[in-house]
């Protein structure tokens, strides 16, 4: 599999130089030189190269760490032509249309973004190549990464790889091409080198001495007038080479398939090229488009069965994994980009007027033939099913008479009114903006994004691909308007079309849920659909978070890190130790203090200091132990909380997050802005933080009500593992009882270190450890670790049959499920990769359990909101964590809710062992956990 990596900001400069004397202006006297330029670029390097994945990627707005670390970091330069600034959003808009992804993130370049990138991938099995003209790029190449440097055509493009690089810089391995460059400095971002050494003396030094630490060791062999310059640089030396090496580590929400190139003609692109009149580029486009999707390189058809889609391949390889991969929808679901076997790829984006035209009332014909929308008035709207879509103020509201438009307020009878189904997508936000206008959003939902995200929880759930994919539709985007702000033309969206497509859309997912399994509906109708109106309440609720308690714990850790920093440099001897940078923590403990003399430092990079490598070295020195002390107090400042008091709305003193739905593969929900479900709890002082959730009403108390090993009893049903179910049944320590049956031991005999390996080996089980996982989590020998393992199946083998059933199954079947019949797909499950195999099977057995603890949450919060309306209690849900509900209970309810909780989430689902919950109650959260 090839992945080429664009350096977004490094080509637009490219453009910018190579059209300055020869601008393109179009007919509206906009100069699109290097949207043109740009674009032809990467659709010839798509056709030329083949890549199988892509990605593009742009400096972020607002500088970077390097900036921090170094004010004056490219401080010489001019400032950026006005040209480029002006091109950066459309160009942005352009990739995305185009359905390549864009990779930004903030306080990092893309250098630092690509190079993490590029490692990561080229573990995984793909072939990288970064494309761009940077020299620091060189530092990077390695096996399975080569810099793709442009030239000034398509035949001057050069391949470099590790020889090449070696050879152009006069150097031993690629590594050292961060060496020349500290050496060297960098001119153009201000990056202070050792002043009067150039690349070939740098080489020749490096070449004797192998880095500059070691010209530094052995500075007394130099020539008088070399030692002169390199102890002048001695103090910023450091700092250059920390400026000039490109990260490699950074955290990635990208995956490989994000990245699959999947380049589809569409009319947003189509706009685009018309709007700034690219009628050579529209050409071009289409021919790449439709050689994609035809098998240019391969032959592999996709063909309708009982079954939904399957492939025939005849050409395998990594064209193959391309077309199993880039399906993103459900098998039998036709995708606007699939080649159907017999079929017309070149209709795909065609028929959106056709079907308007033939399916309602909402378009009618010009006597010039042109299609247009019909409007209606407020007392046209007449059906019992309404779309809604709610864009800032306006409300547009469609039914079989056409699309009324107007302010929320004009429609609150239709609203409120519990006879109409509403059909909308997100429509959680919706209820929660509507709310604040005083409306109420009543009568049953059809949710196109929880439909589709049932169907299929890992694709794409936006309106416009939707429309395309089971339509036929094509709908704009935001893109062209965004563009045509350049030209102070930007009219106020009509999102008309968006909300005319919105009932058949749910009709066509219906219809592709019956198809597919009939309970996929009734999941969304009992499950899905009424959850949603819980979640939005909860999110109005909100939670009250003590300001002032928050404050006074992060003064005590600060002064706790601050203690600990004094220490760390006392212990290094090394008065200005950045303890914040990996680095330094290396060379002190690697190289000064030497805690590991057989430790290698990698050829490239820096001494691993993360946490698994430092607790490895914890019982050669006490700073080893502060270090990952101070790392976590920084940790609980930084992520939770710091940022907390700035999520506390001054409406109602009290914090809102969002609960997203329809984001995990397994069901589970999430929560952002902020997260409040990975609060730490392993700590005491994560735990700390949960003191300052406290209620916010005087004579309320915080109930939590936390089902007990949930996913463990999930298992055990499953499985029908009669030994496991039994211990749930006679409610004696689970733990305990698997380390009797698998020491061969009665269990009042196993002792704590046993009982410890038992939940190790228990819940490492459910998410498919293997023998490597476990010796790491246990710390032992992989190979007791495997014994452990074969020990374990042995002991309950109906869980090894089992898994050995659900990894069948998935295998045959593309998917699994969960015990109310939600799916996950598993495309990767048959990979020729075993580690991107083995990730697949991993998955594939841990989203039964984890996705059927999903479902029964969801249930009980359904069950619990219920009552509490039901029974007009004033006790709020306000968090759901995982297992855990947390609610906000006047003291005089408290008896009547904790009765009402353990009843309703133990009786809302029958498995064959008992699901139990534990319910307590205190002044905060940490109190009542």
């Amino acid at each position: 599999m090839k992945l080429f990596l664009l350096d977004g900001h490094a080509l637009v400069f490219k453009m910018y130089y190579a059209f300055l004397g020869r601008p393109m202006v179009n007919s509206k006297g906009v100069d699109t030189s290097i949207l043109f330029g740009f674009t032809k670029y990467l659709l010839e390097l798509i056709d030329r190269e083949k890549p199988t994945h892509i990605a593009v990627s742009f400096d972020p707005p607002g500088g970077t760490f390097r900036n921090k670390l170094y004010p004056e970091y490219k401080a010489n330069r001019s400032e950026t032509p006005q040209l480029v600034i002006d091109a950066l959003e459309p160009l942005t808009a352009i990739v995305k249309a185009l359905d390549i992804p864009v990779l930004m993130i903030p306080g990092f370049e893309a250098d630092d973004v690509i190079g993490s990138m590029a490692v990561r991938s080229a573990a995984e099995g793909f072939d990288v190549y970064m494309v761009t003209p940077d020299k620091d790029y060189g530092q990077l190449v390695a096996p399975h990464i080569w810099q793709y440097k442009p030239g000034k055509s398509g035949a001057d493009n050069e391949v470099l790889g590790e020889a090449q690089i070696c050879e152009k810089w006069g150097i031993q391995n690629t590594a050292q091409v961060i060496d020349i460059l500290t050496i060297c400095g960098d001119s153009s971002d201000n990056v202070p080198g050792v002043q009067g050494v150039g690349p070939v003396g740098a080489s020749k030094l490096l070449g004797k001495y192998g880095t500059t630490d070691g010209v530094y060791e052995h500075l007394g062999e130099l020539t008088p007038r070399q030692q002169q310059l390199f102890e002048a640089a001695r103090g910023h030396i450091a700092l250059s080479r920390e400026l000039v090496t490109i990260k490699t580590d950074i955290p990635l929400e990208t995956t490989a398939a994000d990245m699959i190139l999947d380049l589809q003609w569409n009319q947003a692109v189509e706009n685009l090229f018309k709007l700034y009149e690219f009628p050579s580029l529209i050409r071009l486009a289409k021919k790449i488009s439709d050689a994609i999707w035809q098998g240019r390189d391969f032959s592999t058809s996709l063909e309708m069965t009982n079954g939904g889609l399957e492939m025939t391949n005849g050409g395998g390889g990594a064209a193959s994994e391309v077309v199993k991969r880039s399906q993103k929808d459900v098998p039998g679901t036709v995708c606007a980009h699939a080649v159907v076997s017999g079929g017309d790829p070149g209709a795909r984006a065609s028929g959106g007027d056709g079907f308007f035209e033939a399916s309602s009332g909402w378009f009618e014909k010009s006597s010039s033939g042109d299609i247009f929308l019909r409007s209606a008035t407020k007392s046209e709207i007449t059906d019992n099913r309404i779309a809604i879509l709610l864009d800032n103020e306006k409300l547009y509201i469609a039914d079989s008479h056409g699309v009324a438009t107007g302010k929320p307020e004009d429609f609150k009878g239709f609203l409120e009114n519990p006879e109409i189904t509403k059909a909308g997508i997100g429509l959680k936000a919706q209820m929660n903006a509507l709310v604040l206008q005083g409306i109420t959003l009543a009568g049953k939902v059809q949710d196109i994004e929880l439909l589709h995200y049932l169907l299929n929880p890992e694709a794409s759930h936006k309106l416009q691909d939707l429309a395309r994919t089971f339509l036929g539709v094509e709908l704009e985007d935001a893109a062209p308007e965004a563009q045509m702000s350049l030209f102070d033309e930007a009219p106020e969206a009509d999102r008309s079309k968006d909300a005319a497509v919105l009932i058949p859309l749910a009709d066509a997912l219906f219809a592709r849920m019956d198809a597919t399994d009939p309970r996929l509906r009734t999941l969304y109708e009992q499950v899905e659909e009424p959850l949603e109106g819980v979640l939005a309440r909860m999110e109005q609720t909100g939670v009250r978070i003590d300001p002032a308690a928050l404050r006074s714990f992060a003064d005590g850790l600060r002064t706790g890190a601050d203690s600990l920093e004094k220490q760390i440099r006392e212990l290094a001897g090394a008065p200005d130790l950045n303890i914040n940078s990996p680095k330094q923590i290396g060379e002190v403990l690697f190289e000064k203090m030497r805690l590991d003399p057989r430790a290698k430092k990698p050829s490239k990079g820096n001494w691993p200091t993360d946490e698994k490598t430092l607790q490895e070295l914890a019982d050669r020195s006490p700073i080893i132990g502060m270090i990952l002390d101070y790392r976590g107090l920084r940790k609980l400042l930084g992520t939770y909380i710091d940022p907390l008091p700035g999520y506390i709305s001054p409406r109602d003193g009290r914090v809102h997050t969002t609960f997203n739905q329809a984001l995990t593969a397994t069901g589970r929900l999430s929560s952002s802005n902020p997260n409040l479900q990975n609060i730490p709890i392993r700590t005491e002082q994560g735990r700390e933080i949960r003191r300052a959730f406290v209620p916010q009403e005087p004579g309320c108390v915080i109930m939590s009500a936390d089902y007990s090993q949930i996913e463990l009893r999930i298992m055990a049903h499953l499985s029908g593992d009669e030994h496991l179910s039994e211990a749930f049944r006679s409610g004696v320590d689970v733990h305990a009882a698997t380390a009797a049956k698998i020491f061969g031991i009665p269990i009042q005999d196993v002792t704590s270190d046993q009982r410890r390996i038992a939940k190790t080996a228990n819940f490492g089980i459910m998410y498919g450890i293997s023998a490597f996982g476990l010796s790491q989590n246990l710390g032992c020998p992989r190979s007791e670790a495997k014994r452990l393992i074969e020990d374990y199946f042995a002991s309950f083998p109906s869980i090894r049959a089992w898994i050995d059933g659900t990894l069948d199954g998935a295998r045959r079947n593309g998917y699994v499920e969960t015990l109310l019949g939600r799916r996950r797909y598993v495309p990767d499950i048959t990979s020729g990769n075993a580690t991107v195999r083995a990730y697949a099977e991993r998955n594939a057995v841990n989203a039964p359990i984890q996705g059927t603890s999903a479902d029964i949450i969801k249930l009980a919060m359904i069950a619990v909101d219920r009552r509490l309306r039901g029974q007009r209690l004033r006790s709020r849900m306000v968090l759901q964590i995982h297992d855990e509900l947390l609610l906000e209970v006047p003291e005089a309810e408290v008896d009547t809710v904790r009765d009402m909780l353990i009843r309703e989430m133990q009786g809302v689902i029958a498995l064959n062992v008992p699901l139990t919950v534990e319910c307590n109650y205190g002044t905060d959260w940490l109190q009542a956990h």
